[in-house]
C-alpha cells in the first residue's frame, strides 16, 4: 500500500465536473475505480487516497477557489464518509480528519455567511464555509438525500443558505477522540470551580494508594527504576492504573526497552491483559506527544516542559520507528494490528527519510 496515494487523474476528474450532481459524481466515480478494484483495494484504502486527495484540494482552494476544488471537496467528503459510515464513530479511523477539519475551517472562514455561490463569486471562505457545513450534516446523521441530486455547486448554495437543521456541537466527537486515547484528555472544572482531576491524577492518587512511604528519589535513574517499579506493583495491585501508567510512558530508549521487555515475557498476558490494545495505545499517545512538539513550548499534562521544534519531533519519531520494527522483527506484535498507526507516521512525517524507507519497509511487510 502506498500511504501517499491520491485519486487517479481520471477519478478527480469526475469529481470535479460541476455538471454533475453529486450522486452522479459517486456512480461514475465508483465504474472508473475498476482499475484499483482488480488489484483488490480495501475500503481503508480507497479511504486513504480520498483523503489525501483531500488535503490536496483544501491548500488548492485557498489558492485557486474555482467551481473544480469545491467540487472535489464536497465529492470526495461524502465518499470517504459513505465508505466509513458503517464504523462506530468512536472506533471511525477518519473521525480525527472530520474533527480537525471542522475545527480548522471554523478557525479560518469556515463561520462565513453567505446567500449564496454564484457562479463566478467562489472564494476561499466560502468553500471552507460549504465544506464544513457539508461535514457537520454527514457526521450526525442529518439527511442529505434532497442535496445529493444537486451539483456540488448547488447544494453549497443550500447549505450556506439553509444552514444545519439541528445545532452541531462538536465536544461529543472530540471526546470519543478522547476516550480512544487518540486526544489528550481535556480536565473540565466540577462545581466548585476546581479543575477536575485528570486520569493522570487519578492514576497517581490509586497508585499512592497501593505504595508505601517512598523515600526522596535523588536522581533521575533513582526515579525511572521507581516508577517501573511502580509499574510492576500495580499490575498485581491496580490494573487499570498499571495500564494508564504503561501507554502514557515517555518515548525513550530506557523505557522503550521497558516496554519490549514487558512483552518479550509475557507480563501483560500472566495478569490477562492483551498487549496488543495496550501498545496500540501508547504508540497513539507518543504520536500526540510528538504533534505537539511541532507547536510552541508548553507544559505537558504531567507538569514536563516538551521539546520543540522539528529536530525534536524527528528524534522522537526515530525512537518510535525503532521500536515498532523491532516489535514487528521480533514478532511481539502483528503489522496488521498498527496498520493505521504506520499509515499516520508515514504520511504526517513523510518529510523525514528514515520514515519514508521506513514506509518502503512496511509496505513490502503488508504486500507479502
Amino acid at each position: 500500500m502506498d500511504f501517499t496515494a491520491t485519486l487517479t487523474d481520471a477519478e478527480i476528474r469526475t469529481l470535479s465536473d460541476c455538471n454533475l450532481a453529486i450522486h452522479d459524481a459517486i456512480r461514475c466515480f465508483s465504474q472508473s475505480m475498476a482499475g484499483y478494484n482488480s488489484r483488490n483495494e480495501s475500503d481503508f484504502e480507497k479511504s486513504f487516497r480520498l483523503k489525501n486527495t483531500i488535503d490536496v484540494f483544501e491548500k488548492r482552494a485557498r489558492v485557486e477557489p474555482n467551481a473544480q476544488a469545491l467540487a472535489v471537496l464536497m465529492n470526495c467528503e461524502y465518499l470517504l464518509w459513505l465508505l466509513n459510515k458503517d464504523t462506530p464513530q468512536k472506533q471511525n479511523p477518519f473521525l480525527s480528519h472530520w474533527v480537525e477539519a471542522i475545527q480548522r475551517l471554523d478557525a479560518t472562514g469556515g463561520q462565513h455567511e453567505s446567500n449564496g455561490v454564484a457562479k463566478n463569486d467562489l472564494s476561499a471562505d466560502k468553500i471552507s464555509a460549504a465544506r464544513v457545513l457539508w461535514i457537520k450534516m454527514l457526521l450526525q446523521g442529518e439527511d442529505v438525500k434532497y442535496l445529493l441530486d444537486q451539483t456540488s455547486q448547488q447544494a453549497s448554495i443550500s447549505l450556506l443558505s439553509d444552514g444545519l437543521r439541528e445545532p452541531f456541537d462538536l465536544r461529543p466527537y472530540v471526546r470519543m477522540l478522547e476516550d480512544e486515547g487518540i486526544y489528550e484528555k481535556t480536565p473540565e472544572p466540577d462545581t466548585n470551580g476546581h479543575a477536575a482531576p485528570t486520569q493522570s491524577q487519578n492514576g497517581v492518587d490509586t497508585l499512592h494508594r497501593h505504595t508505601s512511604a517512598k523515600k526522596t528519589i535523588d536522581s533521575t535513574e533513582d526515579l525511572i527504576q521507581q516508577r517501573k517499579a511502580d509499574i510492576l506493583r500495580n499490575l498485581e495491585l491496580d490494573t487499570d492504573t498499571a495500564i494508564f501508567e504503561i501507554t502514557r510512558l515517555p518515548i525513550s530508549l530506557t523505557y522503550l526497552d521497558f516496554l519490549t521487555t514487558l512483552l518479550t515475557d509475557r507480563t501483560l498476558e500472566t495478569h490477562s491483559i492483551d498487549p496488543a490494545p495496550i501498545i496500540t495505545q501508547y504508540i497513539q499517545h507518543a504520536l500526540r506527544t510528538i504533534e505537539r512538539m511541532g507547536k510552541p513550548p508548553a507544559p505537558s499534562d504531567d507538569g514536563e516542559v516538551l521539546e520543540y521544534g522539528k529536530e525534536a519531533q524527528t528524534r522522537h519519531i526515530l525512537l518510535l520507528l525503532l521500536f515498532i520494527k523491532s516489535l514487528i522483527r521480533k514478532g511481539l506484535v502483528e503489522m496488521d494490528t498498527l496498520y493505521y498507526e504506520i499509515a499516520e507516521i508515514s504520511v504526517r512525517y513523510v518529510w523525514i527519510k528514515e520514515v519514508r524507507d521506513f514506509r518502503n519497509w512496511a509496505e513490502e511487510g503488508i504486500e507479502r
